[in-house]
């Protein structure tokens, strides 16, 4: 469902992705969990495109939502004039109209260019046409994507100037998915689910953190996603408010939502998906199905970190 493609984040001069990866299968549960800074947060912003990669591809369902990346496409470098001039210097430059058709690319030269960043602006006609061709023939919209692929912050990010419903309503009938009556119609049955009914007219400043965060995750669900995407969803909550929105988080995983969890609740992690990550410096440093995860960590950076949280 979705797919990760050697994903670089860079802000300035810190690398805070180094190349990570990720196939994400329909009603999959992911959790992410490693140390704070260790770029999970990061990963999961690039998901949903708050963050844009710097290098790297994002897909969903096979439609790609970030521009193409060249060094994913040995294609598309070999139409490059980096690519010819190298091939010039080793004596075995091809005609600039059939760059990268005739024969295939120098993998050595590849290698050396994806190395090195050796690409520039400016590479000349055939190659910024190979490029085009793969964004025109894929390319997805990425408002339509956030429609499919909806978001939880751990800050709840509801607007304090609208009551419960209208925070509910808002994104559907704003973005002609839903009428007004439609949208509070699917709001006041999942109102209903969670048991806050009641706090429809109220204002976000009279909840508490746990209703907030259900209410936030309520807002995603209006939208009809076919995944959801968490990013530490208890973690500005207080301990005895956590129980309540994992409650929620259960519920949704067992009625099969593809979801990708960011969270320090290692319990909830171990019980509720089906495959988790460990993240550190930037990368995935282990994957593993939930019991082999936690009960044979196999890196010794993921033996650390497991033997001080647990």
């Amino acid at each position: 469902m979705i797919s990760v493609r050697n994903i670089y984040k860079n802000f300035g001069g810190l690398e805070v992705l180094k190349g990570v990866s990720l196939e994400i299968e329909k009603g999959e549960k992911v959790a992410i969990i490693g140390p704070s800074g260790s770029g999970k947060s990061t990963f999961l912003r690039c998901m949903n495109l708050l963050e844009e990669p710097t290098y790297g591809e994002i897909w969903l369902d096979g439609r790609l939502l970030t521009p193409a990346d060249p060094y994913l496409h040995p294609e598309v470098i070999a139409a490059s004039k980096t690519y010819q001039d190298m091939m010039m210097k080793k004596g075995e430059a091809l005609p600039d109209g059939n760059a990268g058709k005739e024969s295939e690319p120098d993998s050595e030269i590849i290698r050396k260019i994806k190395k090195d960043d050796l690409l520039k602006k400016h590479e000349g006609k055939v190659y910024k046409e190979r490029l085009k061709d793969i964004e025109q023939e894929n390319r997805m919209d990425v408002n339509l994507a956030r429609q499919r692929v909806g978001m939880v912050f751990q800050h709840f990010n509801l607007f304090n100037n609208l009551t419960v419903m209208q925070n509910l309503t808002l994104a559907p009938v704003t973005l002609k998915l839903q009428t007004e009556e439609e949208a509070t119609e699917k709001a006041s049955e999942l109102l209903k689910r969670i048991g806050l009914y009641e706090k429809k007219d109220e204002y976000p400043s009279k909840l508490s953190g746990g209703q907030k965060q259900r209410i936030a995750i309520v807002r995603s669900l209006v939208m009809n996603p076919e995944a959801l995407l968490f990013d530490e969803p208890t973690s500005a909550l207080d301990p005895e408010m956590v129980g309540e929105v994992l409650e929620l988080i259960r519920e949704l995983a067992e009625e099969g939502m593809t979801m990708v969890i960011v969270t320090h609740e290692m319990g909830f992690a171990r019980e509720v998906a089906t495959r988790v990550l460990f993240m550190d410096d930037g990368l995935i440093k282990e994957e593993n199905a939930p019991e082999e995860f936690f009960g044979k960590p196999q890196h010794p950076r993921l033996q650390e970190f497991l033997s001080k949280v647990l």
